[in-house]
């Protein structure tokens, strides 16, 4: 090999050598493309609307029979049927919302005297069904006596009370032994009440009002 070729393969072999390790710092300097971050796309909130109202809300029968020891049948309520012994002829749909209500009731007879009847109502705000209870209790709280009997309710007892529900009953006496009572509840938009003439005591009422309550949420 001669002086000039050997120098055109020198020449030949630092521009190969310049082009790879220019290749190889093009590729170490060229950021590569970011791969897309897709972001998790927040689900939205669902919020499960309120089941309508239906037999499904009313406390059944068993419950009764655990507190009271004595079975009972269920009949249809009277739509005449009065708001409660206390508030003379002023029946439920009285005291409820003129608009976008719905309602449900149930009696269940015992005999010789011997009943419960729940009244449910389905209001259009927490606010119309709270205002509904708060009415009630102001209407049976005027009553202290029942005319011509020694039946009246005593002083009305809060079960529990909250900015979504409240809970007052009124322990009912007939010559000063315990009656059952009357409850007035209010959970959500939902408004009820529930006549017991029984001869169950003042702690057997708070529990009835707690499960009718609970119940009626469902």
């Amino acid at each position: 090999m001669n002086r000039n070729m050997k120098r055109a393969g020198l020449v030949v072999g630092v521009s190969v050598a310049a082009v790879v390790a220019g290749a190889i710092v093009a590729a170490q300097q060229t950021p590569e493309p970011a791969s897309a971050t897709v972001a998790g796309t927040p689900k939205p909130s669902v919020r499960t609307p309120q089941d309508a109202l239906s037999e499904e809300n009313v406390i059944r029968e068993r419950l009764y029979f655990d507190v009271t020891g004595h079975p009972f049948d269920r009949i249809a309520v009277n739509p005449a049927q009065s708001l409660g012994p206390c508030t003379g002829t002023t029946k439920f749909t009285d005291v409820l919302p003129r608009q976008g209500v719905t309602r449900i009731g149930s009696k269940l007879d015992g005999g010789g005297g011997l009943h419960v009847v729940e009244q449910v109502a389905q209001t259009q705000s927490t606010r119309e069904a709270r205002a509904t209870a708060d009415e009630i209790v102001s209407l049976v709280d005027e009553c202290a006596a029942i005319s011509g009997g020694d039946f009246g309710y005593g002083d009305p007892v809060t079960v529990q009370s909250s900015s979504s529900r409240k809970v007052v009953y009124f322990p009912a006496y007939d010559s000063d032994a315990a009656a059952g009572g009357y409850i007035v509840f209010s959970v959500g938009t939902r408004v009820g009440v529930v006549d017991v003439a029984d001869g169950v005591s003042p702690a057997q009422v708070t529990h009835l009002a707690k499960e009718a309550t609970s119940v009626a949420a469902m």
